[in-house]
C-alpha cells in the first residue's frame, strides 16, 4: 500500500474527530477568507485542506500517488508545518496501529526524533509549486533552485555567484 493511503486516512480521522467544529471553521475560513492569516487553521485543518487540494488538482490529470506526496511535503514546506502533520499522522493511533506493525519506527516512541528534524525545516521559508510535476501544468524552469536561492538570500546563506 502506498502511504498516500495512510495521509489520507489519518487525516480524515483526525478531522472527522471534531467535525462539526472543523467543517464550520473551513466553511468560515473559506467564506471570509480567514486562511490567508495563517493563524486560523489547526495543523490538522491545514493537513486536511491540502490533502483535499492535492486530490483536487492533481486527480482531474490521474497523477500517481507518488507525484500527490510530493506535493503534500511541498505543501508542507511552503506552510512550515511538516513536522506538525507529521505528529497528527503519528497521534492518530488507530489508525498508524492499523497501518504499521508493532516494531515499526512510526509505532516507537522514535517518531519524535524525525518530527524534531522535521522541525528545523520550519524556519526556513519555502516557495515550492505544488503542481510542477504535472504534465498539464506550465513548467518552471527550475523550481527546487528558486526556492532555494530566496531562501538562501532570505537568511543571507547566499553567494553572489547565484
Amino acid at each position: 500500500m502506498h502511504p498516500w493511503y495512510f495521509i489520507e486516512e489519518a487525516s480524515r480521522a483526525e478531522v472527522s474527530q471534531d467535525f462539526q467544529s472543523v467543517f464550520s471553521r473551513l466553511v468560515l475560513s473559506k467564506t471570509f477568507c480567514l486562511e490567508k492569516d495563517g493563524k486560523v487553521l489547526t495543523p490538522e485543518e491545514m493537513l486536511y485542506r491540502s490533502m483535499e487540494a492535492v486530490n483536487l488538482s492533481h486527480g482531474t490529470v490521474g497523477a500517481p500517488m507518488d507525484v500527490k506526496f510530493r506535493s503534500l511535503i511541498s505543501a508542507g514546506l511552503n506552510e512550515q508545518a511538516l513536522h506538525l502533520w507529521f505528529e497528527t499522522m503519528c497521534l492518530s493511533r488507530s489508525v498508524v496501529e492499523r497501518w504499521y506493525e508493532p516494531w515499526s519506527y512510526i509505532r516507537s516512541p522514535g517518531w519524535v526524533q524525525i518530527k524534531c528534524e522535521l522541525r528545523l525545516l520550519a524556519s526556513y521559508s519555502f516557495k515550492l509549486s505544488l503542481d510542477w510535476e504535472i504534465a498539464s501544468s506550465p513548467q518552471v524552469s527550475q523550481p527546487l533552485k528558486d526556492s532555494v536561492r530566496d531562501m538562501l538570500i532570505k537568511h543571507h546563506l547566499f553567494s553572489w555567484d547565484l
